[in-house]
Order: C-alpha cells, then structure tokens, then sequence
C-alpha cells in the first residue's frame, strides 16, 4: 500500500511535502540538510536587516527618487532570493540526499555559488544596487547618519556570517561527495578510478 504524504510546508500555506526527519535516515545527511535549512532560515532574516538599512539609508539621505527606487530594489530582493534559496538551492540538498542523486548535488553547489556571489553583493553595499553593506556603512558614518550607519553594520555582519556558513556548509556537502569515487562535480568529467582504469 502507497504511503500518501500531504503537502505541509510552508505552515501558513502548503504547497509542497518537506519532513527532513522522515525523508533523510542517515545522520550526517539530515544534520547537513538541517543546516541547510536554518541557512535559508538565517538568509531571510539578513536579507530583512538589508531592507531596514535600505530604508533608514534612504530616509537619512533625503533623496526622494532615491528612496523609492532603494526600497523597491530590496523589497524584490527580500521577495525573490529567498524562494530562490529554497526550491534552488536547499530543495536540492534535500533531494540529493534523499535520492542519493549526483545531479542534484551539482545543482545544490551551483546554487550556493550563487548565493555566497548574492550575499557577497549585498555585503559590499553598493546603495544603488539595493544593499546595506560595507560602503553603505561606511557613507553613513563618514555623513554621520549614525542610525543608518548603526544598521548597515547589522546587515554587514550578518551577511559576512551567513557567507562564511554557506562556505562551510558546502565544504562538509563536498567531502561527503566525494566518498562516491564514481561521482564527477562536473558531467562529462572523468573520476579518479577511470583514470587509474585506463592507465591499466
């Protein structure tokens, strides 16, 4: 008998099935999806603190075009990265742990390439690019808008641990990779065992 699995997340809305505990026996993988996860979970909330000092940035500096344009940029940012995160980049890990699947491994480095390049941007805090990073900060305190400076600092500090928790969680995904001797990072690419077969 077909075991049925509802749909449960997202809480409010549920559109998908996702249970790590259920879907994930092995104890490394599960404890590396729900990383991966809390990762997403800690993405949405720096990219919050990115709007916030986005808006008292843009407040501060009293520039009227400036601020809806700003604001708009970052809303779309708090909006699209995150599903963008989920289904690309965390959805992938959860289904190649679960399947045991090469392709969706390769999907999920590509992804998190793609979210540390993001969360790079957003650190560096070019204000017309809708980020509150470093040279956000740094124009705030130099004019000494302290309040927007103070939140730029917030967002520049939790994008830089967010970054670095993306680059561990990819090395600890990329050992474990690497235990399948058959496995390539890239299609097409020959594994070591191949080489040493052709060799013989």
């Amino acid at each position: 008998m077909t075991e049925t699995r509802n749909n449960n997340w997202p809480p409010c809305y549920p559109i998908i099935y996702h249970n790590i505990q259920a879907d994930i026996l092995d104890g490394d993988s599960r404890r590396m999806t729900e990383q991966s996860y809390k990762l997403w979970l800690f993405y949405v909330v720096t990219l919050f603190f990115n709007l916030v000092a986005v808006v008292v940035t843009s407040v501060s500096r009293n520039d009227g075009i400036s601020i809806i344009g700003q604001i708009l940029i970052a809303v779309l940012y708090l909006l699209a990265w995150p599903l963008f995160d989920f289904f690309c980049r965390h959805r992938s890990l959860y289904q190649a742990f679960k399947h045991n699947n090469q392709n969706r491994f390769r999907w999920f480095f590509l992804n998190t390439f793609l979210d540390i390049v993001f969360g790079s941007f957003i650190g560096l805090g070019w204000f017309y690019g809708g980020g509150g990073g470093v040279i956000a900060m740094s124009d705030n305190f130099k004019n000494e808008r302290i309040v927007a400076g103070v939140f730029c600092a917030i967002c520049v500090a939790l994008v830089l641990i967010q970054v670095t928790l993306h680059i561990i969680l990819f090395r600890k995904v990329y050992a474990h990779f690497k235990t399948h001797d058959d496995w390539t990072l890239l299609p097409g690419q020959k594994n070591k065992s191949s080489k040493e077969q052709a060799r013989v």
